[in-house]
């Protein structure tokens, strides 16, 4: 009886219940990633597309068209044509184009060729250091009549006398030319061959003392010569020639 008696106080819990087993509990798993729940969405995704558009196919190389391929169109404004080169521009012009400014070693280097086509007699070669309006003024004269043009002039000079004596002679010394800018001979002009209204505003003014004007009893040059140069495009012409000098 006692045995039974322990037995069944055995299968009693302590509060009068019944005790059950309890039954093992199992581990809970840890939930999948989300970067592995996004590559199987992705996956399914293609899979699906695959399945309702078929097989992708691309054209092969010889099915392309032989066109070259250009680019898009791109509208652009179009260009406007730069306003003309000029000497000086007011503050008040919106957009001006100016001319760069010659520089005086040109002007020496025409004086220069001046006397070397001079002494050569060369009249074809010096009519290409003239203006088509270049004019040979004789000081001496008073102004009375009208000059004559400076390529007339020379050619007159040539077959009178023989320039070619000058040949080896010192003409000038270059220390001794006087340079003027076209404000230097408004200020205080020159000659009065010069006219200030007539000078544009890169006109070169030379003022050339001669140093061999005769060669024995030929008088072959004047004392001076002044020689006003005018700018055409990237050089300088010779505009006017100022010479006291008179053929006999």
């Amino acid at each position: 009886m006692s045995q039974r008696s322990s037995r069944s106080e055995r299968r009693r819990c302590p509060h009068g219940t019944q005790a059950h087993p309890s039954p093992a509990r199992a581990p809970h798993a840890p939930p999948p990633p989300p970067s592995l729940i996004l590559a199987a969405l992705l996956g399914s995704s293609l899979l699906l597309g695959c399945a309702l558009g078929g097989s992708a196919s691309f054209p092969a190389a010889s099915e392309l068209p032989d066109e070259r391929r250009r680019p898009d169109g791109v509208a652009i404004d179009p260009a406007s044509t730069p306003p003309r080169p000029v000497d000086q521009a007011d503050a008040r012009d919106s957009v001006v184009t100016l001319r760069t400014p010659l520089g005086v070693g040109l002007a020496l280097d025409v004086v220069a060729e001046f006397f070397k086509r001079v002494i050569a007699e060369d009249s074809e070669a010096l009519s290409e250091l003239l203006t088509r309006d270049a004019l040979a003024i004789q000081t001496g004269s008073g102004g009375q009549g009208q000059p004559p043009s400076a390529g007339t002039w020379w050619e007159q000079r040539f077959r009178r006398l023989e320039y070619g004596k000058l040949a080896g002679e010192p003409i000038y010394r270059e220390s001794e030319v006087q340079i003027f800018r076209a404000e230097d001979v408004l200020a205080a002009p020159h000659h009065p061959a010069i006219q200030p209204e007539t000078l544009d505003d890169q006109d070169i003014v030379i003022r050339v003392p001669i140093m061999t004007a005769r060669i024995a009893a030929d008088r072959l040059l004047g004392d001076e010569i002044v020689v006003w140069l005018r700018r055409d495009g990237p050089r300088f012409r010779i505009y006017r020639l100022l010479e006291d000098f008179q053929l006999q």
